[in-house]
């Protein structure tokens, strides 16, 4: 569901007395997508907690490598986010070279109003991150209110003067008086107090520790202010949280949904010596951001178009005949009115100005060959573009969409960002379009 993915750990800090301590090479560890950090003494405890980051979660938001003089080095990938080691270091990784505006990015991508709110949006990459975060769910949160907060049925388990639902037979009989004059009953409450609404509670709290702008803290303290007179506070595990589905008449919280699972979605590292530094993480994988920043900006762009929609991660199925075939998902398929696909289109966000990659091309290559159609690949502004070439007769085109944009608003980053998408129709689409009348 989410196109967050999220990687965390908060843990107690382990006591250094006597070890060596963390010496970084600045405070905080600024870095950039596909940049690496001079080699710096770590302590014990971060150091421990950098080497299981990939073992607690599967992958890890940054490459750790140790000397042979126990030295560590940082280096980023594709992953922007904030890491605070359990000696209190933060390293931030942020995309200096592609996004001037990591919130606009991030906006965009969810389509998030946070204009109607009157908030400060000028957050720069070098901004907080955890406050880019913070201004998104406050967004969302708050279009949530003016919808309504979603309402489920709950089970609940209560003493009441009068029988309602029905009656809980083993706890009747266990009431101290030998004529009750209440009832031990159990039964169904159509309520705002459901797990929904307690995960996003639960993450609202966390956000107010994190964020580091006053005003926004404030302006979430009153929003969670607001949902405590409808929700309580109750423990919500990230496995809960990833069970909830959305139905039509609560697909207003798809977003913030999103968010809270982003925020929630940690691991407790254990240890018996407590201290008072207690170590987090919490990234945004930049791919699967892109992927929906192309996917919007196609939509928009055709929309403007007579005869064509779009279909994100749409799916081609049989690629390979027999027992084992294989179905895959282009990022972008661009059909006609009647339904036939004229042009594919894959995002891969690259950042640090290489080529596409063989497995790039290749993986697009077998879209083209199974569709029939041209097709795209789509980097962010600044990356190399090669040469368009063809594969059985088929055009194959790269393109950089403009995610780069040093504009003065909202507004303009995004007609800057479409403008570049429909300079890619008017190139690419068009002459496909044409070709398969």
């Amino acid at each position: 569901m989410t196109e967050f993915l999220p990687i965390g750990g908060i843990g107690p800090q382990i006591d250094e007395a006597g070890g060596t301590e963390t010496e970084p090479p600045s405070e905080p560890i600024s870095l950039g997508e596909h940049e690496e950090t001079d080699p710096f003494p770590v302590s014990q405890a971060d150091a421990e907690f950098l080497e299981c980051m990939e073992e607690r979660f599967g992958t890890a938001p940054l490459d750790v490598s140790f000397g042979s003089d126990g030295q560590v080095t940082l280096s980023s990938g594709s992953y922007v986010g904030v890491l605070t080691l359990p000696s209190g270091v933060r390293v931030e990784v942020t995309p200096k070279r592609t996004v001037t505006r990591l919130l606009w990015a991030l906006r965009y991508a969810f389509d998030t109003p946070v204009d109607t709110l009157d908030l400060e949006t000028d957050f720069t990459s070098a901004s907080s991150f955890f406050d880019a975060i913070g201004i998104l769910f406050r967004a969302e949160l708050h279009s949530v209110f003016s919808q309504g907060l979603h309402r489920d049925y709950v089970s609940t388990s209560s003493i009441e003067k009068r029988v309602k639902g029905r009656i809980d037979v083993q706890r009747q009989l266990q009431r101290p008086s030998p004529v009750t004059t209440d009832f031990a009953v159990d039964y169904e409450e159509f309520t705002t107090d459901n797990t929904l609404n307690q995960a996003v509670l639960a993450s609202i709290r966390v956000l107010i520790t994190l964020v580091s702008d006053d005003d926004l803290r404030s302006q979430l303290r009153v929003q969670e202010r607001q949902l405590r007179e409808f929700v309580s506070v109750e423990p919500v595990q990230p496995a809960t949280v990833r069970r909830i589905e959305l139905s039509r008449l609560n697909d207003h919280y798809t977003t913030l949904l999103e968010l809270a699972t982003l925020v929630l979605e940690r691991e407790f590292f254990e240890d018996i010596r407590a201290g008072t530094q207690r170590s987090l993480a919490l990234f945004v994988n930049m791919n699967t951001v892109f992927e929906r920043i192309v996917e919007r900006g196609f939509r928009a762009v055709a929309q403007e178009l007579e005869g064509l929609r779009v279909d994100g991660q749409a799916s081609i199925p049989n690629l390979v005949d027999g027992p084992h075939s294989v179905s895959m998902r282009p990022d972008v398929l661009v059909r006609t009115a009647g339904g036939e696909p004229i042009l594919v289109a894959d995002a891969k966000w690259k950042t640090n100005h290489e080529s596409p990659s063989s497995s790039d091309v290749y993986q697009l290559t077998s879209y083209i060959l199974s569709l029939e159609v041209p097709g795209v690949l789509v980097y962010p502004g600044g990356s190399v573009k090669m040469p368009p070439s063809t594969v059985e007769g088929y055009s194959l085109h790269s393109f950089a969409v403009s995610t780069d944009a040093d504009t003065g608003s909202y507004d303009e980053y995004v007609q800057d960002l479409e403008a570049s998408v429909e300079r890619l129709f008017d190139q690419v689409v068009t002459e496909a379009s044409e070709s398969s009348r």
